[in-house]
């Protein structure tokens, strides 16, 4: 069969990885011209660590990352609110730079790329074609578009699914020799945003800062590490120490997520990762879920024709997507509460949920069936 994916991110690449894997003629069409990926680190939860043991890539995901053991919520003032456990999981959730994943995929990656293919629509979903920018027109007998949270094929499949803002802006980063446990990740919560620290390989760490914003504002848009530092002030040292041992500029972006769609396919053109859920950051599983969705299509299609295929996939990853992008949003809405008298109830509550709640929080995650 023949397969066009859109898209050379993870997901897109992890698609091409298990579909030729299964004897398909795949494609990747990428807009950008080059495949530098821009980002810093992330995390590969246990569930992706498993889907991807089938093809090897795991093993080179641990030699590259670094083993996460828990997380630690903390308020601004450094109290300990709350623990999760992340090594009771029955794979290891493993960080690891955005890049350096990227280039683990492309080595493992034996379909054709093809740069500056921008997808601008889809003709005729049963017997779908893709039509260009430039109006180049290529068909496939499955088209799969994982062209991220701002999808034009998802926007043209699905009336009212464009990405919605969630009311907080995001800064990234990567610092080096940053004096922190190496298997804990660590979220400062306080009324003016949050800050978060996750452990890399190689005594280095990503964080990320999360603050209220309108959209696309101008007054965030003009900041670099000084200012951060000067808004984060108050913040425990380590904070202050993470953001002077910054390597280059960080990363700013705005959060958004999707409303769960009811289905990702129409006719034969499948919608995989955050062209089908996107979701908040604040459970740490955008790229895992997106490797998932891939080696779930992938295996599907290798057990049913394609129209019985896809109604697996479907069956298996809406709902469990849907609950990651509700869970997720809720999460960022506490996380980012400013009210003094709601953030001071949501700090006790935090302090007395067990860690038994806490666990079946996130249990599903490990458990979506793919195969």
């Amino acid at each position: 069969m023949r397969i066009g994916i859109i898209g050379a991110g993870i997901g897109g690449l992890t698609a091409a990885i298990a579909l030729k894997s299964a004897g398909h003629e795949v494609d990747i069409l990428e807009k950008r011209h080059v495949l530098k990926q821009l980002g810093v680190g992330l995390g590969v939860g246990g569930n992706a660590i498993r889907a991807l043991k089938q093809y090897g890539i795991d093993k080179d995901i641990r030699a590259a990352g670094n083993p996460l053991i828990e997380c630690q919520f903390r308020t601004d003032r450094d109290e300990l609110l709350n623990t999760l456990i992340l090594s009771l999981s029955e794979e290891e959730n493993i960080t690891v730079q955005r890049e350096q994943l990227h280039a683990i995929l492309l080595q493992h990656n034996d379909a054709d790329i093809h740069l500056i293919k921008d997808v601008v629509r889809i003709k005729d979903f049963n017997k779908p074609t893709l039509i260009l920018q430039d109006g180049a027109k290529y068909q496939y007998d499955l088209i799969v578009a994982a062209d991220g949270v701002h999808s034009n094929i998802r926007r043209q499949m699905f009336k009212d699914s464009e990405a919605i803002y969630q009311g907080y802006t995001c800064f990234r980063g990567t610092s080096k020799d940053v004096a922190v446990d190496h298997n804990v990740a660590l979220e400062y919560w306080g009324e003016t945003g949050r800050f978060g620290i996750v452990p890399l390989k190689d005594n280095q760490v990503y964080w990320f800062c999360c603050m209220n914003a309108e959209e696309r504002d101008t007054e965030f848009r003009n900041y670099n590490k000084k200012k951060l530092l000067q808004y984060f002030q108050a913040f425990p040292d380590t904070v202050l120490e993470t953001l002077e041992k910054t390597v280059g500029d960080p990363i700013q972006h705005d959060i958004y997520d999707i409303n769960p769609l009811k289905t990702f396919y129409k006719g034969r053109v499948v919608l995989l990762g955050d062209a089908a859920h996107a979701t908040t950051p604040n459970m740490g599983q955008g790229a895992s879920l997106a490797m998932e969705d891939a080696v779930c299509l992938a295996n599907q299609l290798k057990k049913y024709p394609i129209d019985e295929a896809l109604k697996a996939y479907d069956k298996l990853s809406v709902n469990h997507t849907k609950k990651v992008i509700l869970k997720s949003r809720q999460i960022g809405k506490s996380a980012q509460l400013e009210n003094k008298t709601l953030i001071k109830a949501r700090n006790k509550a935090l302090k007395l949920v067990p860690l038994s709640f806490l666990e079946k929080q996130t249990f599903f995650l490990s458990h979506r069936h793919i195969n």
